[in-house]
């Protein structure tokens, strides 16, 4: 009797190895693309971790959100929203940015009072609302991709400072998101559909009633579609079928499109259509103004401004999305492409840029952190090994406990040390401590009467400030001539008058004292003049290598 030694295949019953579904590269872009559903264990985990983060959020973000003194622009947009809470007539002003934010903000000042905090709950409820969306994209990011992205956000000196600021870049921050994570779900799908185009269209109309910086935005975007394009004509199948679903998806999905665009468009630039001509300035005034104040160079800051932040502050972020922005190039996903351009492309036009402020900055943040985020879940996605998981969990968390210490300082701490890089110029604490001074005066009735003075922008935030008062006056002092008095003849019980080094300090009339203050400080860094030492000491200590500056008024008071 002979035996058959010959291997058989398994029975059907048999369990045995099964080929992979498709190559492993391709495995893992649909790991992070399409993440397995989750069993309900990791269903709670999953919310258990989405709420952690959004909780930290909410917590960084109105924790002492009041502290800090309001800055120039924060004081001018106060006032304006503070015109438009009754919703006024809203003209468009390229240097004010676009008017949805102060009819947002308007609205805030009737829910919240009006104080500090008030004028910063829009900005903050806006970065927020930014950690809870990328907290809740794991088709995208991934289901451990999604919370790191949130994290990262949440974390960021750069998101976090700006999203406490009263300022709109939150806002276009926000809805800059919402059409980064729009983009990425077509070219994941490999096919744009019609809620795609009009839900595009009216975030990009948001956008442009919100800042000019829309047209970095859009000019970024144009760069990746016409390098898709370039790749689709190589014969690229998923960008040449994307770029099919675009002339399928029919043509009321761009009529519905353009409607959704120009509705939000008009409504917001016309005020409601009580100011038509508003239309015509939404579509011409910001682009003509802000490339005329190309050659004025306003914030004063180094062609490498943002990179130095890049380096000292947004290190973390930096890393993950240069790892996202490889992962993204050797297995030609459209998704990391789209996040990898738009965010090199706006660093690099806000780069070239003539105005730079820290808080431009934001802008290619944001995709970077998506990017970082999708890095996370492949590197995830390559260690099967627990321990090797944990160890990549703990390192996460440890680097950006160090990215949060390093945040806090600018954003709640000492968000008015004008050291800080991500400060740029700031009011001081002793104008916000001498204007409760002044109205707790008026309120008691010593003080009756204040005196202003405009010269050299000394008026903000003075405004804002003093805004609820009667008996406040502003007035282009002359410095030849003796201070101003009141109709009646008599002093007025405060004079706030700009220090201008070139002007001898004004006479205080009898019975008055006078104190210089600094109005607003700042500090422009010699990078030329820096030694290593220089730098580390600064990055530690926040020791200057050189003097910061001031711009001071004279406080000229009753007694």
């Amino acid at each position: 009797m002979s035996t058959d030694r010959r291997p058989r295949p398994p029975s059907r019953r048999t369990p045995g190895p099964r080929p992979p579904a498709s190559p492993p590269e391709r495995t893992d872009q649909r790991a992070v693309e399409r993440p397995e559903r989750p069993d309900a264990t990791t269903g709670r985990n999953d919310r258990i971790a989405i709420a952690a983060v959004v909780v930290l959020s909410a917590v960084l973000h109105l924790w002492k959100l009041g502290y800090r003194p309001l800055a120039h622009d924060e004081a001018i947009d106060a006032w304006f929203s503070w015109q438009a809470r009754d919703l006024g007539v809203m003209k468009y002003d390229p240097v004010y940015h676009g008017p949805l934010r102060f009819y947002l903000e308007g609205l805030g000042f009737h829910l919240f009072g009006t104080g500090a905090t008030a004028a910063r709950m829009l900005a903050a409820l806006a970065g927020i609302a930014g950690t809870a969306v990328i907290a809740t994209r794991r088709n995208l990011l991934g289901r451990v991709g999604a919370p790191a992205a949130a994290l990262l956000f949440t974390v960021s000196p750069t998101v976090l400072t700006v999203t406490r600021t009263g300022r709109e870049d939150s806002l276009t921050g926000l809805v800059s998101l919402g059409m980064l994570l729009i983009v990425a779900d077509a070219l994941q799908r490999g096919t744009a559909t019609q809620r795609h185009l009009v839900a595009m269209g009216a975030l990009l109309a948001t956008s442009f009633t919100l800042k000019e910086t829309t047209f970095i935005f859009g000019f970024a975007g144009a760069c990746f579609f016409v390098l898709l394009g370039i790749a689709a004509w190589g014969r690229d199948g998923a960008a040449r079928r994307f770029y099919r679903s675009l002339g399928e998806v029919g043509w009321q999905a761009w009529a519905w499109t353009i409607l959704a665009f120009l509705a939000v468009f008009s409504i917001v630039f016309t005020s409601l259509f009580r100011y038509p001509e508003g239309f015509a300035d939404g579509l011409t005034d910001g682009i003509e103004y802000w490339l005329s104040q190309h050659s004025v160079g306003r914030g004063s800051q180094k062609w490498h401004f943002y990179l130095t932040i890049l380096v000292f502050y947004e290190w973390l972020i930096v890393g993950l999305a240069v790892a996202g922005g490889v992962f993204a190039w050797r297995r030609r996903d459209p998704v990391g492409g789209w996040l990898a351009t738009m965010a090199i492309v706006q660093l690099v036009v806000y780069t070239w840029a003539g105005e730079k402020f820290a808080w431009l900055m934001l802008h290619p943040v944001i995709p970077a952190v998506l990017l970082a985020g999708r890095a996370v879940q492949q590197l995830w996605n390559s260690r099967p090994e627990l321990v090797a998981r944990r160890l990549l969990a703990a390192g996460l968390a440890l680097t950006a406990a160090g990215t949060l210490v390093i945040a806090v300082r600018p954003a709640i701490t000492h968000g008015d040390d004008t050291r800080e890089l991500l400060v740029t110029v700031q009011t001081t604490r002793r104008v916000h401590d001498l204007a409760a001074d002044i109205r707790a005066g008026h309120a008691d009735g010593s003080i009756r009467e204040v005196l202003v003075d405009s010269r050299d922008s000394g008026s903000w935030p003075w405004v804002w400030y003093l805004h609820e008062l009667p008996g406040v006056a502003w007035v282009t002092i002359d410095p030849s001539q003796p201070l101003p008095m009141t109709t009646s003849g008599e002093p007025y019980d405060v004079y706030i008058v700009s220090a201008n080094l070139v002007d001898p300090a004004p006479e205080p009339p009898e019975g008055f004292t006078i104190e210089q203050i600094p109005l607003r400080g700042w500090w422009l860094p010699e990078w030329g003049n820096a030694s290593l030492g220089d730098v580390a000491r600064w990055f530690f200590t926040r020791q200057t290598w050189n003097p910061t500056g001031t711009s001071d008024q004279y406080v000229i008071r009753r007694g």
